[in-house]
């Protein structure tokens, strides 16, 4: 009540205001008389229908003294103006409201399904915690299933599975069979046996025994497993052709459900660490380009670096990048740009000799390597290669193009400090001097692209 009160009183003060002003000016009176509403719209919307109509009464009172005082058609006009601006004001609050009740109908709505929800939930948790304890087991393979994707090869892989599997699951031996790849015209291979026995990991090398070659021809019609008195057999197959088999024996009968599990698991397993060794031997050269894969072009820098520094020789790394090659694809588009590498990386074999390597680093950067090279040499051959490229005329499909590379050179002194170590650290050398060749190269697109920069003239910035 309170406030109600100083509302008024501050009402009637403005209203004091504006009339002794109005005497000098009545522009007091244009000016401040639309403040009067703000009080009349404020006990309307509390319901204060006393006050409200007093203040009303003031007000429409005070308008008519004006009026007498300047009976001018635009008094007229500003009241109609003030009469909409509180119909406007009373319109918001009156959709105000009801968005609010609106609001809260949702609210009680959405409160309402969540406690329902909560209830189900309640009831599946019931359910799914008695589940919880009949699946216990199941849980725990699951889990050392999950912890199986680590492994990349097949000694890591049986190392693990004797460690953990042993806690979950009662068996004499498991095994892994891995059936070698069929060579036309020559005699079968031995097969690979991983087997987890009790006192430890054992691999071998051996022909499968009569009943194991009767039991792994029917696995390959059948797909499917094959049981041997305690023994069962699981079968993993590579198109019509066995490629490996896992085997437990001695299990326990209720085991069954959960080595089918593991076993389902293994399968994919086993066929993705085959997979990755195939493809590990045989990605060596890029499809695109037919140069070296960074990781191969890796391996055989350290096999040269170690050679450099058992023969004190020096070995020269050149770091390669194709200019504006983005824009170069995002005008010609990829398929023009993927040809575009392929005919730059066979400018670069044709440059080259025998003995060099070269490997794609990245998108549209190559490294290479020349042993037994100084560094003046290979800017020569960095200057040629240089030259043909930007001279060359790029004919791909119906466009012909021109492109120019950025090239940076680092030599690697093999009668030098490092040389006296006898247990040089390569993988790190390898790292230090492409890194060097990197930064020799993007300072020579720094100073313009288009050319050949070497890593010892590099100043600092």
């Amino acid at each position: 009540m309170r406030r109600h009160l100083l509302i008024l009183l501050a009402l009637a003060a403005s209203m004091a205001f504006v009339v002794w002003q109005s005497q000098e000016i009545i522009l007091s009176y244009y000016l401040l008389s639309g403040l009067w509403l703000l009080p009349v719209f404020y006990f309307l919307r509390e319901k204060v229908y006393a006050l409200l109509a007093l203040s009303l009464t003031g007000v429409v009172l005070l308008h008519s003294w004006f009026f007498r005082m300047d009976p001018h058609p635009r008094m007229i006009a500003l009241w109609i103006a003030q009469g909409f601006l509180f119909a406007g004001l009373y319109y918001y609050h009156t959709e105000l409201k009801r968005f609010q009740a609106r609001a809260q109908e949702s609210k009680e709505t959405v409160r309402k399904s969540l406690e329902s929800f909560q209830g189900k939930y309640q009831t599946r948790l019931g359910s799914l915690r008695h589940l919880e304890v009949q699946v216990g087991s199941l849980m725990n393979l699951f889990e050392i299933a999950r912890d199986l994707s680590e492994c990349m090869d097949f000694s890591t892989l049986v190392e693990f599975l004797q460690k953990k599997i042993r806690s979950e699951l009662s068996f004499e031996k498991m095994q892994i069979f891995l059936m070698p790849r069929k060579v036309p015209e020559k005699e079968p291979a031995p097969i690979e046996v991983y087997s987890m026995l009790q006192e430890g990991v054992q691999v071998e090398a051996r022909i499968l025994t009569d009943f194991e070659k009767q039991d792994f021809e029917t696995m390959a019609h059948s797909s499917a497993m094959v049981r041997r008195e305690e023994t069962w057999y699981f079968p993993i197959s590579e198109g019509t052709e066995l490629s490996a088999v896992f085997a437990i024996h001695g299990m326990k009968e209720a085991d069954l459900a959960r080595v089918e599990v593991l076993s389902a698991y293994l399968v994919l397993l086993i066929k993705k660490i085959k997979l990755y060794e195939t493809v590990r031997e045989l990605a060596i050269v890029d499809e695109l380009t037919q140069v070296f894969v960074r990781r191969h072009f890796l391996e055989r820098l350290e096999e040269e670096l170690r050679r450099s520094i058992r023969f004190k020789l020096p070995l020269t790394v050149l770091m390669l990048d194709i200019d504006h090659f983005k824009r170069y694809n995002d005008d010609f588009g990829h398929l023009v740009g993927d040809a575009t590498l392929k005919e730059v990386a066979d400018l670069l074999k044709r440059n080259l000799r025998r003995v060099d390597l070269v490997g794609r680093y990245g998108g549209e950067e190559f490294v290479f390597a020349m042993p037994e090279t100084q560094i003046a040499n290979a800017a020569e051959v960095a200057e040629r290669i240089r030259s043909n490229i930007a001279r060359h005329d790029f004919q791909v499909y119906n466009v012909q193009t021109k492109v120019t590379v950025s090239q940076g050179i680092v030599q690697f002194d093999g009668g030098g400090m490092a040389a006296q170590e006898e247990k040089a650290d390569v993988k790190a050398l390898a790292s230090e001097l492409i890194r060097k060749a990197d930064e020799a190269m993007y300072r020579a697109k720094e100073e313009g692209r288009n050319r050949v920069c070497l890593y010892k003239d590099i100043k600092p910035s």
